[in-house]
């Protein structure tokens, strides 16, 4: 007669129904405490890839200042001696970048941020192929001559008006190159109360209950209808902040007032006036916008998504 030990039998027998719904339950367990968990660790990630690429044009900003008497680009001011260009209007958002980038500053793809959450906002030369030569063929580098053509038009900066046919290649938003900021705080010397480079904000720095709440820029560092973003200083710095009045960041009128909140999204301040100025333009406070129009040095038209 054969007989099977009772060890030998343990060992052939599977797993019972409920053991099985244990070791589920767990696994189920498991993955719901570390998906919030990877979910935001990788948020981290990009934010701090944004803050490196919203450093990198302030860099770049300042390598162009170190050849231009400490000044930072200016369209207009570039282009100065050329008749080919209309001074009066070129100073927007999509000149700038798009110079920066004929001039070997920093590609396309680097002005789009990591955490963009704008369908309609892409890498210019995102599907481009490379030519022989190692270049990418949608930014028309070879039309750029330094003599009657400085960057390419085609580079669409009005977040506003963008579509999926249609899109803008640009993420960041930079100081307005406007009123009294072009002198206090568009140079090499600009110090750690002025913002030079940020991420986008909403329409206005309008956050509130009557605000514009379906703003893309709401989604950018958190899944909350808030704002928060990277700002790049005068001095060099960076951090993250999450109010659109960031602490430590605070505006002296120029009218000699005592120091105020500086919504870095909104002109705050009507210290300075201009007859041909809508009020605030003129001012020096910190306003970090796109501009698609420059109508003057004192008057831009800036745009939001």
């Amino acid at each position: 007669m054969n007989f099977v030990s009772t060890n030998q039998h343990r060992a052939t027998r599977g797993f019972t129904i409920i053991e099985l719904l244990v070791v589920i339950a767990i696994i189920v367990l498991i993955a719901a405490m570390l998906i919030p968990a990877l979910g935001k660790a990788y948020r981290s990630a990009l934010s701090a890839e944004d803050k490196t690429k919203a450093r990198g044009i302030h860099s770049a900003m300042m390598l162009f200042a170190a050849g231009n008497e400490g000044q930072f680009p200016r369209p207009s001011i570039v282009t100065k001696d050329y008749e080919s260009v209309d001074h009066d209007t070129s100073d927007t958002t999509a000149n700038l970048m798009s110079f920066m980038i004929a001039r070997g500053y920093f590609n396309t793809a680097h002005v789009i941020s990591p955490v963009e959450s704008n369908p309609n906002i892409q890498d210019m030369n995102e599907h481009a192929e490379l030519s022989s030569d190692g270049t990418q063929e949608y930014y028309d580098y070879e039309s750029i001559d330094g003599r009657d053509v400085f960057w390419d038009d085609a580079f669409n900066g009005d977040i506003e008006a963008a579509t999926a046919t249609s899109p803008a290649n640009n993420s960041y938003a930079h100081q307005a190159l406007c009123g009294q900021r072009i002198r206090l705080k568009w140079h090499s010397g600009a110090g750690s109360s002025d913002i030079i480079i940020s991420n986008r904000g909403p329409r206005d720095g309008d956050v509130g209950p009557t605000g514009d709440t379906e703003s893309f820029t709401f989604k950018f560092h958190t899944s909350e209808d808030e704002w928060a973003g990277n700002i790049v200083l005068g001095d060099g710095s960076s951090r993250f902040v999450n109010s659109v009045f960031p602490e430590g960041i605070a505006y002296q009128p120029l009218n000699g007032y005592p120091l105020g909140p500086d919504n870095i999204f909104f002109t705050d301040w009507d210290d300075i006036s201009v007859d041909t100025a809508p009020l605030g333009m003129p001012s020096g406070d910190n306003w970090m916008v796109i501009c698609n129009e420059s109508v003057s040095e004192d008057e831009i038209n800036p745009v939001w998504d």
